[in-house]
């Protein structure tokens, strides 16, 4: 059967072909589950110890936020900003404190993600990137016109010289707010 492009099929569990959903409906739950797993973090954390993380992967679980307002179609994320050993970014939480404007800026060119959403500070200094995950979420619904953001700034800071001598980067979270139309 023919399918119009701009919709997908949704695929039972026992391999039959469901409803179909519109790329803007598939996007729209792509991001939904990003959202799950966000707050998902957040929660990790309030059930294991302080003692108790992988190093790079589970570290300050507690800053992550995933939460939906269906009546408002508002969503609000807190996630890391991936790439900050790079590029000279670590040293630039310096000059930032929580509650700062940064801006998210869409990257269709990025040669490693045409949906990279890059995190400036707002002097426009590089701040490093949303996760792959939430980029892919979250671009397509934005070049659309389906979802705004409304606001995004700091949320927590960890500068590189209040960590282990080990670590090799800093750790910059945002809050960002975005509207679903």
């Amino acid at each position: 059967t023919g399918t119009n492009p701009s919709t997908m099929p949704i695929l039972m569990s026992d391999g039959r072909e469901g409803k179909y959903m519109t790329n803007s409906d598939f996007s729209k739950t792509a991001l939904s589950e990003a959202v799950v797993k966000l707050q998902e973090k957040k929660e990790l954390a309030a059930s294991v110890g302080p003692d108790w993380y992988e190093p790079g992967r589970m570290e300050n679980l507690d800053q992550y936020l995933g939460l939906f307002n269906e009546s408002t179609q508002t969503i609000t994320l807190r996630t890391e900003s991936k790439g900050l050993r790079y590029d000279e970014r670590t040293p630039r939480l310096d000059y930032l404190s929580i509650g700062d404007p940064v801006q998210l800026v869409r990257e269709p060119e990025n040669p490693f993600n045409s949906n990279n959403i890059r995190i400036l500070s707002e002097n426009g200094e590089d701040l490093g990137n949303m996760s792959a995950d939430l980029c892919n979420a979250i671009a397509p619904l934005l070049d659309a016109g389906s979802l705004f953001i409304r606001s995004s700034s700091v949320s927590y800071i960890e500068r590189i010289r209040d960590r282990s001598r080990y670590a090799r980067q800093g750790v910059l979270f945002v809050e960002i707010t975005m509207e679903l139309k």
